[in-house]
């Protein structure tokens, strides 16, 4: 078992009139958590009239509520068919209501289970890992940038502006064919280590080394993820901004987690 730690902050930024970010951490009531693990989720909503609040919230519920339902202890066979069920959520929410129709969310979630992290992931949110000075990116962007970069036609340099930047090629809601980034081996956790997820209002304006340099500076998870939503609005903040941060505190300590619901 391990000790963890988690803090979070969400911020409309300074140009949006809405923030259609949402995040949820929380062990479930029924005590399935020792057989399912802690599942931490964010999402970044796409759509006009309050449509991506819609999806980011409802993808994000949807993936919580399945996936622990789910008999299933096979973690990233759990946690795919949660996303399928999340994205059919959506898809069906949009085909009921007009004005929500074409409406999406980035998704990335994490599961922390005996001492080893396991993931999911579609669009262009990110998951970090922070391991004493450095952090190294575990997801995969799905946009047509990224692939650009990942293909060598131009550098990632270029990456951040390039006009068609905002564009995704994989997203909760986009299509019924959706494949999901859930490797089946999970990731050693490590103590004194950070797991950070972040939307692309974080990323796309602040450095990577800024990022490092805040959470390293301030170890306390709800107030590193407050001074990055601080930096990204200080950045410009055109888009909304959501940071979680989850610090493992020990490995093969007796386990003490917060129930939490967070948006």
């Amino acid at each position: 078992m391990f000790n963890i730690t988690i803090g979070s902050a969400s911020d409309t930024g300074m140009k949006r009139k809405e923030n259609q970010d949402y995040h949820a951490y929380f062990p479930p009531e029924d005590g399935c958590a020792n057989r399912k693990g802690l599942l931490v989720a964010l999402a970044d909503g796409m759509g006009g009239h309050s449509g991506g609040q819609m999806a980011s919230r409802l993808a994000v519920e949807t993936l919580m509520q399945n996936y622990y339902r789910n008999d299933d202890e096979n973690i990233p066979a759990s946690l795919t068919q949660a996303f399928l069920d999340a994205n059919e959520a959506v898809i069906a929410k949009g085909e009921h209501d007009m004005k929500l129709r074409g409406m999406g969310s980035t998704l990335t979630a994490v599961v922390f289970k005996d001492g080893r992290m396991f993931f999911g992931h579609v669009g262009d949110s990110r998951g970090y890992t922070i391991v004493g000075h450095t952090m190294t990116q575990f997801t995969e962007d799905h946009s047509f940038v990224a692939s650009l970069v990942k293909a060598g036609a131009i550098k990632p340099e270029e990456a951040k502006d390039h006009p068609e930047s905002n564009i995704i090629t994989r997203a909760i809601g986009m299509s019924r064919e959706l494949k999901v980034d859930a490797p089946s081996s999970g990731m050693k956790l490590h103590n004194g280590q950070s797991i950070l997820l972040c939307c692309d209002g974080l990323w796309g304006v602040v450095p990577e080394e800024e990022i490092l340099s805040t959470v390293k500076t301030h170890p306390e998870p709800k107030i590193a993820s407050e001074k990055l939503v601080e930096l990204a609005n200080a950045n410009g903040g055109p888009d909304n901004i959501t940071v979680v941060i989850a610090r493992i505190d020990g490995i093969g300590l007796l386990s003490s987690l917060t129930s939490k619901l967070a948006r």
